[in-house]
């Protein structure tokens, strides 16, 4: 780790912006602005803290976000912007009870008092209200759920009409519809769509530097086509989604909110190709497997299209770089792998369920392997066995609630060392390996790969792993192993991976377990020769076995 380089990471984040920057120096420049807080004398004021959330939350680093959120509220008190931006991740890390509690004190502190700041921000607080209502009835299936975030966005859109509160109220009122529930007002969905899209292309005439009139012109256009089933609606909305998706100022964390409202409330199945919301979904995910080279399913799908290869065969047929019959072997891996959650439920990281036996550990069926600066009792950052949960996304999916498993012991441990770290500190493989109190039914754990792959143009590595969002994320474009270390402990791959993919298990074509995943950086250290490139790196399953005294 570079001090210049996080000192220059640190900067570029309090001016709002952030570079492409290894793991690391990233969370140690977030490390250095959260310890700051604590001293009195420290120079930082609330626009500088305020840019620096908002840019982690555009690239994605919710956990980042959390840090900075917390530390903040913990030595300055409450900022309106900062714990917007705190609630945020909050909700998208999947900490919904954490998420409510503060927004409910945001409000408090927003209605009848005297900063005016705050009041600027209920329209905000109220939206994400609303956004927490309707990820758990996304979760559960409650209807109570799901008129008391329409609820939520009315009480805001019904004081001042706003186009972002207007389309969610729109989507939610066409589900409300759909389930049977009259509506609170005298307007229907369609006539409230009709009402949002003149809004919202007045905004896109006005402000062309925004992006979101324009996803809300294309979903304003589907829920048309819903009331009144009229191809043109499919087509316009599908227009306005391709100038969304190619907006200059469209961000990943933009793209994933419109793909999550596609799925979770519309039902667009990007797999199935039936429906208008189907072929917009498609036409996200498309997007973004060429533009970010990565596939994600919602947890729920993994099972139903495990054992349905003829929706895998109409999607993926004529795929180069995979073919459908890896993509099922891969679907049939996902529910051994999991989140690791704190106490409020923000996904922290990835991990996964791996055959005692394989790993030296004859009198445990199954143990859970995750990176220690994941999970650790001595690392700083990482988050302590007993304040950690694991939760599989596909056996919460089928029981409709998240279902923590507690850790049981800490069976073996190991700091993180640097991107291409030295060869004299074979010790330090940033891998934590647990035991769990419970495991889901019928889980036998992934399989360890016997050998190091030779890197080579057509040597591949895939990864599997539950980013912030929660669905499970393919990284199956791009992925060239480039190079492995001369003791065989690290691996480079140019797999694209996302802020959370942390302890995701890195496969061969065999779908055997070759490295547990560990950073990436767009200047990681070459292993051989000098200089730099674009990589990721994971400590090879075989560097951990040899540690754990197992011959390879």
């Amino acid at each position: 780790m570079n001090h210049e380089t996080v000192t220059r990471i640190q900067a570029d984040l309090l001016q709002g912006t952030l570079p492409d920057s290894r793991a690391d120096d990233l969370a140690a420049a977030v490390r250095s602005i959260a310890d700051s807080l604590a001293s009195p004398a420290a120079p930082l004021i609330a626009t500088q803290v305020r840019k620096v959330a908002d840019a982690l939350n555009r690239a994605r680093h919710f956990v980042h976000t959390k840090t900075i959120g917390e530390a903040w509220r913990a030595t300055r008190g409450s900022d309106p912007a900062i714990q917007k931006h705190h609630a945020q991740a909050l909700i998208e890390l999947g900490a919904f009870e954490a998420a409510d509690a503060l927004l409910d004190k945001l409000l408090e502190g927003a209605v009848g008092g005297p900063d005016l700041e705050f009041v600027r921000q209920i329209p905000e607080y109220r939206g994400l209200r609303g956004r927490v209502r309707k990820q758990r009835f996304v979760q559960s299936g409650d209807l109570n759920l799901l008129v008391a975030a329409t609820n939520e966005y009315l009480a805001q859109y019904s004081a001042r009409p706003q186009f972002w509160h207007g389309i969610n109220i729109v989507a939610l009122r066409m589900r409300e519809e759909r389930e049977g529930i009259p509506p609170r007002t005298g307007d229907t969905a369609a006539t409230l769509a009709a009402q949002v899209l003149d809004l919202a292309l007045a905004e896109y005439a006005a402000n062309r530097k925004d992006p979101w009139p324009s996803a809300t012109v294309s979903e304003a256009s589907l829920a048309m086509y819903m009331a009144t089933r009229s191809p043109d609606w499919c087509d316009r909305a599908e227009l306005w989604l391709h100038r969304f998706l190619n907006h200059p100022n469209t961000d990943a964390f933009s793209i994933e909110s419109y793909f999550r409202q596609l799925r979770e409330v519309w039902g667009g199945d990007a797999m199935a190709g039936a429906s208008c919301a189907d072929r917009l979904a498609a036409i996200v995910q498309r997007h973004v497997a060429r533009t970010q080279q990565r596939w994600s399913v919602d947890p729920a799908r993994v099972l139903e299209m495990r054992d349905r290869p003829e929706v895998l065969e109409k999607n993926f047929s004529g795929e180069k770089s995979f073919t459908v019959e890896t993509l099922r072997k891969m679907l049939g891996l996902c529910p051994s792998i999991g989140c690791v959650i704190d106490a409020t439920g923000a996904r922290l990281g990835t991990g996964f369920l791996m055959a005692g036996p394989a790993m030296g550990f004859a009198s445990h069926d199954l143990v859970f392997v995750t990176n220690a600066h994941v999970i650790s009792t001595t690392w700083d950052t990482s988050i302590r066995p007993q304040d950690a949960n694991v939760t599989f996304e596909v056996e919460s999916a089928a029981a409709g609630v998240p279902v923590p498993h507690a850790i049981d012991q800490v069976l073996f441990s190991s700091d993180p060392g640097e991107l291409s770290g030295p060869p004299c500190t074979p010790e330090k493989l940033d891998v934590t390996i647990v035991t769990l109190r419970s495991h889901p039914s019928g889980i036998t754990g992934l399989i360890p790969a016997a050998n190091v792959p030779l890197p080579s143009p057509k040597t591949k590595a895939f990864v599997v792993g539950h980013p912030a969002s929660g669905a499970l994320q393919f990284a199956l474009h791009d992925s060239v192993l480039l190079d492995v270390s001369d003791d065989e402990r690290l691996m480079h791959y140019r797999t694209p991976t996302d802020p959370g993919s942390s302890g995701s298990p890195v496969f061969n074509w065999k779908w055997e377990v070759i490295a547990l995943h560990h950073a990436g950086s767009p200047d990681t250290p070459r292993l051989h020769g000098q200089g730099e490139y674009e990589a990721n790196e994971g400590i090879t399953m075989r560097a951990i076995r040899r540690q754990l005294g197992i011959a390879v």
